[in-house]
């Protein structure tokens, strides 16, 4: 009788240990933001991209898969209506919410699918090439939205001094290095579980 009641209890400790386990590898999004958790929630997690001007200040990847453009930014509207919305240019479209960007493209490995990148204004402000928002929204926008006087001018000043600017994932996700030494600052390390993390 006490054997079998070790066994039981031993198992119920391994069973915990489990399901500790697993919940620690489903760390959600970084971002506090219910869009963010919507995300985080509905579409794969694919990468981490880290800020050039502070490496905790991070872009989060996603893939939507089998869905276009349309269908995703449609998604996410019906969840919650961003503050504004781009035009749709260049297969991408960029929708803003209270202090977060969240930019929509194509997935260029796999045309099926739409790739979604959530940053803070920060992030965008810090790293973005301005060049990237071309008919998206009107530089005069962006500066108002970044709180930054002419973001546009300055900002493609020091791009075209240090020809090292963000330009979106595709364009610059696996080639967007610190200016001095060649290690990218794309790292899925911020966080942990890889693609499919929690799904």
């Amino acid at each position: 009788m006490k054997r079998s009641l070790f066994f039981i209890l031993l198992s119920s400790l391994l069973f915990l240990a489990a399901c500790g386990s697993q919940a620690s590898t489903s760390e959600g999004t970084l971002f506090e933001h219910d869009i963010a958790a919507f995300i985080d929630e509905n579409y794969t997690f694919q990468d981490v991209i880290a800020s050039q001007e502070d490496s905790s200040d991070i872009s989060e990847i996603y893939i939507a898969e089998n869905k276009d453009i349309d269908s995703v930014v449609d998604e996410l509207r019906e969840h919650e209506e961003p503050e504004k919305v781009s035009e749709r240019s260049d297969n991408k479209q960029a929708l803003i919410y209270d202090n977060l960007f969240v930019i929509v493209t194509e997935d260029e490995e796999d045309p099926d699918n739409s790739t979604v990148e959530i940053a803070e204004q920060q992030f965008v402000r810090d790293n973005y090439n301005p060049s990237f928002f071309n008919g998206l929204f009107a530089l005069w926008l962006l500066d108002e939205v970044l709180d930054v006087d002419d973001w546009g001018k300055k900002r493609q000043s020091k791009c075209k001094n240090s020809g090292d600017c963000y330009g979106g994932y595709h364009s610059s996700g696996g080639t967007y290095k610190k200016s001095s030494d060649s290690k990218s600052i794309r790292s899925s390390s911020v966080r942990g579980g890889g693609p499919g993390a929690g799904k």
